[in-house]
């Protein structure tokens, strides 16, 4: 046991000392006397022998250590937000309503001060449902549906949240057209999550996303008044025309000719 404290320490002693390392090496020792109990009750009772053995399946313990202090890490992170949504949900209803009475009564807004309590709900709606997306994104793949359709939710709050203060705020009357873009946020959030997961048919995605999200486009650019009705509506077809040329390329990337050494060997051999 003192040799495997001696590999320990002289191993790991550039690390800084804290709670973090304490624990590793208190795992790590547990685990290596473990072990060589194990080995003693089969019958192998030479000390050297057993602790060179029992060293040797550990030769890398800064890089486990560094392992171990990521994991140890997130799970510190996972527990201070798990806290936050259990107590979370009362603490903000609590704050908003001290916001909400105090901001009312100094301005006497009423009709407009009810949106603090709606923007601060959404915003807390985005809140659960980003720790929803990231936890089961981490997941196997067939939980990832369920991320997409989280993460399609949280942009929806995103968008609804700016649409009430635009529009009882600003007064402005095409506020509407932040929904169309709320969609189009939905689709560009989900081809990020394709890539950040390495989806690999996400090429299929993008193509898809890109035909449904033309009608969208259109409906926001032509609502805000950048681009009369007609001919805005080209923007259709223009999206189908990219979707082609992406097309294209991709199959101009995989026809390339690959060079393989075995296969021009076997090609000369014969």
């Amino acid at each position: 046991m003192e040799s495997f404290i001696d590999y320990i320490e002289n191993t790991l002693q550039g690390e800084r000392d804290d709670a973090t390392l304490y624990h590793f090496k208190r795992q790590l020792l547990d685990k290596m006397t473990e072990r060589a109990n194990e080995i003693t009750h089969s019958g192998l009772h030479d000390e050297k022998v057993l602790s060179d053995l029992i060293i040797s399946e550990y030769p890398d313990l800064p890089g486990a250590y560094q392992k171990y202090r990521v994991a140890a890490k997130r799970e510190r992170r996972e527990k201070l937000v798990n806290k936050i949504m259990i107590f979370g949900t009362l603490a903000l209803a609590f704050l908003l309503l001290v916001i909400y009475l105090t901001v009312s009564f100094l301005t006497d807004a009423w009709d407009k001060t009810w949106l603090i309590f709606a923007v601060g709900f959404l915003g807390w709606a985005i809140f659960l449902l980003s720790v929803g997306v990231h936890r089961i994104s981490r997941l196997r793949r067939l939980f990832h549906p369920i991320a997409r359709v989280l993460q399609a939710l949280a942009v929806m709050c995103g968008a609804s949240a700016i649409f009430l203060l635009v529009l009882v705020l600003a007064d402005w009357t095409k506020a509407w057209v932040l929904f169309p873009a709320g969609v189009i946020g939905i689709y560009l959030a989900d081809a990020i999550f394709a890539y950040k997961t390495g989806q690999k048919l996400r090429i299929i995605n993008y193509l898809v996303y890109i035909l449904a999200a033309s009608p969208m486009v259109y409906v926001f650019v032509c609502g805000l008044g950048l681009l009369p009705w007609d001919p805005g509506w080209l923007i259709i077809p223009l999206a189908v025309l990219v979707d082609v040329v992406l097309i294209v390329i991709k199959m101009v990337q995989n026809s390339k000719y690959k060079y393989r050494p075995e296969v021009d060997a076997a090609w000369n051999e014969n």
